[in-house]
């Protein structure tokens, strides 16, 4: 929450006073981000002349508020309301998500700028667990829509329960490349920045797909659980289970209910869920006690 009676001149003035740089510097990181504003412009915006208020120009705060160093959102959450821009559904912050000590801290470390700004349409994740009753990879594919003209990337986050296990590798296979990489070993949590080939249109879908694999036996987890904040419109979870590894139940749930499945002709436990509400999904499974002393 802003206080109303900070302009928006108030608060760039003061941005760019604490921050030491000129206006043509300013304009330069800007156009290296493909903002292009005149220097004539910034100084309107400075002195209180005008302020930003047609789409071109909106585009251009959130990249100034990271060259300035300031919070997301703070330079558009002083600005009047208008019919350009109208305020949309909050969005969760990752926070509310992610609220205990390792993945905060990892979450903390990596730029989640444009996070609120891109719906999940769809998501797909297909764990394959090996004979040894471990999990060997995890394949991830999302569709991402962008709520308005400029994210550039999204944050993902993985967390395993199994602390004896090195965290896995990370390998992106389609719709980014990967930038940051941050981690807690001890907590079992590492985090990325996937880089979008390009910023998005307002509108504009962006499939990302991603692959973990571990070095060696990976963790001996017994469930998959997908966190989501946010709606989405289609949600597959698959868990392939190696032939010789069969478990004696798998279980579906969610944060209000719970229902065995059963395996297909492949060995998959499969759960899909169109419209899916904010919330824990996913499966967990027991393992036959002949099989207990596997490792």
């Amino acid at each position: 929450m802003y206080d109303s009676a900070v302009t928006f001149a108030d608060t760039l003035r003061h941005a760019i006073e604490q921050r030491g740089l000129s206006l043509d510097r300013i304009q330069a990181h800007l156009g290296d981000r493909g903002a292009a504003v005149s220097v004539a412009t910034l100084s309107y915006w400075k002195s209180g002349r005008s302020e930003p208020g047609r789409k071109s120009s909106l585009t251009t705060l959130p990249h100034l508020e990271d060259i300035l160093g300031l919070e997301r959102g703070e330079l558009m959450g002083v600005l009047p309301l208008t019919r350009e821009r109208s305020r949309r559904t909050p969005v969760p912050d990752l926070d509310s998500l992610w609220s205990e000590d390792s993945p905060a801290a990892v979450l903390s470390q990596l730029d989640t700028r444009w996070d609120a700004d891109l719906d999940r349409v769809m998501l797909h994740d297909r764990l394959r667990v090996g004979s040894n009753r471990r999990h060997e990879s995890l394949v991830v594919r999302q569709a991402l829509r962008a709520r308005c003209d400029g994210p550039d990337r999204r944050v993902l986050l993985h967390w395993q329960d199994d602390p004896t296990v090195p965290l896995p590798n990370l390998e992106v296979l389609r719709g980014a490349s990967l930038d940051r990489v941050e981690s807690d070993p001890v907590g079992g949590v590492v985090g990325a920045e996937l880089h979008f080939c390009q910023p998005l249109r307002r509108g504009e879908t962006v499939i990302v797909e991603y692959e973990m694999t571990w070095d060696g036996p990976g963790p001996a987890d017994v469930d998959y659980t997908r966190r989501l904040r946010t709606p989405l419109r289609e949600l597959l979870l698959e868990v392939e289970f190696h032939p010789e590894a069969s478990p004696a139940s798998v279980t579906a749930f969610t944060d209000t209910r719970e229902s065995l499945v059963g395996l297909d002709l492949e060995h998959r436990a499969t759960i899909a869920h169109p419209d899916t509400t904010p919330g824990a999904t996913g499966l967990r499974w027991v393992w036959p006690e002949h099989l207990s002393g596997l490792s």
